[in-house]
């Protein structure tokens, strides 16, 4: 079967899929979202926290590629050539004889320097019973996200088509945006199969002619709020507040050629100790030594609150009107 039949049962099976889906009453909806999402979630806890042991890396690839019969008689010393150091006959003897073998195979028939357990290694990869099969998971999970963008843009296309259909205040806007939407996609799509042409012109009139001007004029108007919020947040009404302008000032004048001019008369060698106290280094040093430890605190404390959140919904434990109220 080729890749168009193989696209056409993948269609066909999501359609089946999705239909079966409408037919699931409403009070089973949550019970079954919250069983697919712990299933789910199971897959890839077990998969990281399970042990795993060394294989062949790409182990079906290199069989099909080097057509190797696995032997049964188990992987002797004497089968370690000569040309192996002592650390690459460890690492051999961590795998299974069979692929210890298939590494033997790929090796060149002659070698200008011995193997090394790092050569080894790169041939090697870490795997457990679930791993094989993390790539199947891993697709239906991008298919599944492909429906909710689908299910995205099906959502949006309807509330500006109604609003457009009973001239709605700012119904012109709406038109403008299923406008871009539809040139922007007709031209992206037509451009993968026509490299040059009509398509090529559009998809680059709008892409790199409009869209990318429109969001650096966005970002340009931003700025001006930017400036506003900083201004606001550096008046001195605290000690937090001092601290914030005082560093702000010298980060910016290590930056700047004209605050870098006022202490170049100091010396800049990494043994002097005058030079501590040009800007250029101070505002260096509140970068990397103050402001890049703090920032990767705020980042752990982001990331172990999204860990909570991710569990509570993997869970079924989340709060909110969807998870309170029977579909």
């Amino acid at each position: 079967m080729g890749n168009y039949g193989m696209i056409f049962v993948g269609l066909l099976i999501g359609a089946v899929v999705l239909f079966l889906l409408t037919l699931v009453p409403n009070k089973l909806r949550k019970p079954l979202i919250a069983m697919v999402t712990l299933v789910a979630g199971c897959f890839y806890a077990v998969e990281f926290f399970w042990p795993t042991h060394a294989t062949v890396a790409n182990k079906a690839d290199v069989i099909k590629k080097l057509k190797y019969q696995p032997e049964n008689t188990p992987l002797a010393d004497s089968e370690l050539v000569a040309t192996l150091d002592e650390s690459a006959k460890t690492k051999l003897k961590e795998l299974s004889p069979e692929d210890a073998r298939l590494i033997l195979k790929q090796l060149p028939a002659t070698s200008e320097k011995p193997l090394t357990s790092d050569d080894v290694e790169k041939m090697t990869a870490q795997e457990n019973f679930l791993t094989p099969y993390f790539k199947q998971v891993s697709d239906i999970s991008n298919a599944l996200q492909a429906f909710a963008i689908g299910l995205g843009i099906y959502s949006l296309m309807s509330v500006h088509l109604r609003n457009i259909a009973m001239k709605r205040s700012g119904w012109g806007n709406s038109a403008t945006l299923i406008g871009g939407i539809v040139l922007m996609t007709v031209a992206h799509i037509g451009k993968e199969y026509v490299k040059t042409g009509p398509f090529k012109t559009l998809d680059v009139l709008l892409y790199d002619g409009l869209m990318k001007n429109l969001d650096a004029t966005m970002f340009s108007i931003i700025a001006f709020y930017i400036v506003s919020a900083a201004y606001r947040a550096f008046r001195i009404r605290s000690v937090e507040a001092t601290i914030l302008l005082v560093a702000a000032a010298l980060v910016m004048l290590g930056n700047v050629p004209i605050g870098q001019a006022l202490t170049n008369w100091l010396p800049d060698g990494k043994t002097e100790v005058l030079a501590n106290f040009r800007l250029d280094n101070i505002g260096d040093w509140i970068q990397k030594r103050a402001s890049s430890p703090a920032t990767m605190a705020i980042d752990f404390g982001l990331a172990v609150g999204a860990l909570a959140t991710s569990l509570r919904l993997w869970l079924s434990l989340e709060r909110g009107s969807y998870f309170e109220e029977e579909l």
